[in-house]
């Protein structure tokens, strides 16, 4: 039977081929996911702009105050 050892720099060395690797795709992405990021917050703020602006209709609307 033989014993699988496992030592720190396995790991370490681990760590930085997957770092590696990821900041590869990272570099081949570009800016797309800056863009795509900030467009979604964008959009989610808009969302939730909309949706105050309504409850804030409603509440006029059914006499109760801000």
């Amino acid at each position: 039977m033989t014993s699988l050892m496992i030592t720190w720099t396995d790991i370490f060395e681990g760590i930085g081929e997957f770092s590696y690797w990821v900041f590869k795709g990272m570099r081949v992405l570009g800016h797309g996911p800056n863009v795509f990021i900030s467009l979604f917050v964008v959009g989610m703020l808009t969302y939730w702009t909309i949706y105050l602006l309504k409850y804030k209709k409603q509440s006029k609307r059914t006499g109760i105050p801000d």
